[in-house]
């Protein structure tokens, strides 16, 4: 079953709005619980079962996750397993978003960059910078490219990354 489609988020917003599509969201329950798009069933990928989607022969069935990843997963479990779906929506929510379509968002939930994506962003930009101040200024400028790189090496075998309590006290939230 490789007839899959990509939709364009607005082309679900109209499909769900005229009750031909079915959207099925794979993210995790917290994530679905913190925001989601009205009317997505949920059916997190960590315990995704094709067989359990639902059976609407009146509505064409879509998958979506965070960014599009997840669900690419979910449609290959669904290919494997013999269950039609239609496809998924290309971007996921957050290309929905990108596109200021709608969403629920529960009262409370957290916004902003978790302290992860935070740490990630900065280490990428210090790579890049000691990238460029390698090639216009001295080759010694590898060394911080080097030690940021080791650093977050460090983090994801330990599980701890010293830069996060820094990020916390910025703001940045957690996981």
């Amino acid at each position: 079953m490789t007839d899959h489609r990509d939709f364009e988020p607005a082309e679900v917003q109209a499909g769900l709005d005229e009750g031909r599509y079915l959207l099925v969201d794979v993210r995790e329950a917290g994530e679905f619980a913190d925001e989601r798009i009205a009317g997505a069933l949920l059916a997190p990928l960590s315990g995704f079962k094709p067989e359990a989607l639902p059976r609407d022969d009146a509505r064409e069935i879509i998958l979506h996750c965070k960014s599009g990843i997840r669900s690419g997963q979910a449609l290959q479990l669904c290919s494997v397993a013999g269950v039609k779906v239609s496809g998924h929506m290309k971007g996921g929510i957050m290309g929905w978003k990108s596109r200021r379509l709608p969403t629920e968002r529960a009262e409370g939930a957290p916004s902003g960059m978790t302290i992860q994506q935070g740490v990630m962003a900065m280490t990428s930009f210090l790579v890049l910078v000691s990238m460029a101040l390698s090639l216009t200024v001295s080759t010694w400028w590898l060394v911080l490219g080097a030690i940021v790189s080791a650093l977050l090496l460090q983090s994801s075998f330990t599980g701890f990354c010293p830069a996060s309590p820094v990020f916390a006290k910025l703001g940045f939230r957690a996981g």
